[in-house]
């Protein structure tokens, strides 16, 4: 029992040693890391935008004929430019959400906050896989169509069977793309906005 008692004994002033965080301390801590987490995001889309910057360089180096082949229809032109635009328009966000969060003193703005990120991040995967998928049902016609010698010697000995075979190759094609970039992107963003996820959790439960 004198055994016992001095085990006991040694716990308790074990456990008075050890530091007790208060709900300040607690707070500062998931704020920093909630900071980083979306600076991450931030230097992520950046990567991304660099890629295909680089990407789309080295298909008018190499390719140039690609984009004005006349089996591309004459918007995706418009589409391709603009999808840079619009990837600039989620980066700038992604920023203003950094900058956001790494000044809020709230716990309430920085829950807000953590939130409106994770919406970005949702509406920007959605849009990349959108374009994605156009881009895919886009280039592998006019890919194909190029492999047959042109659209007009396309038109003259396409067949409906030739039209739904192409059909059902660039849908499969696609799907595939799309899958592969979802898993990326999962990677990529998902699993930061899950740890920005838990953040938000540890906030609430703190502040009820």
């Amino acid at each position: 029992m004198e055994e016992l008692d001095l085990l006991k004994k040694d716990w308790k002033k074990q456990e008075a040693q050890q530091p007790k965080l208060s709900f300040e301390d607690i707070d500062k801590m998931t704020h920093k890391k909630s900071s980083s987490l979306v600076k991450w995001i931030f230097y992520v889309s950046l990567f991304e935008l660099g890629f295909g910057f680089i990407v789309a360089a080295l298909l008018f180096i190499f390719q140039p004929e690609a984009m004005e082949e006349p089996a591309t229809p004459g918007w995706f032109n418009w589409f391709y430019y603009l999808s840079f635009l619009v990837v600039f328009y989620f980066i700038y966000k992604f920023f203003i959400n950094y900058k956001k969060i790494s000044t809020t003193s709230s716990v309430k703005e920085l829950m807000q906050n953590i939130m409106t990120t994770r919406k970005t991040v949702k509406y920007y995967i959605i849009y990349s896989l959108s374009a994605i998928a156009v881009s895919v049902c886009v280039a592998v016609p006019t890919g194909f169509i190029q492999g047959a010698g042109g659209i007009e010697q396309f038109k003259a000995e396409a067949t409906l069977s030739s039209y739904l075979m192409l059909a059902l190759v660039t849908i499969l094609l696609a799907c595939i793309i799309v899958l592969i970039f979802y898993a990326i992107y999962y990677l990529l963003y998902g699993l930061l906005t899950k740890k920005l996820q838990r953040n938000y959790k540890e906030l609430k439960q703190l502040k009820s």
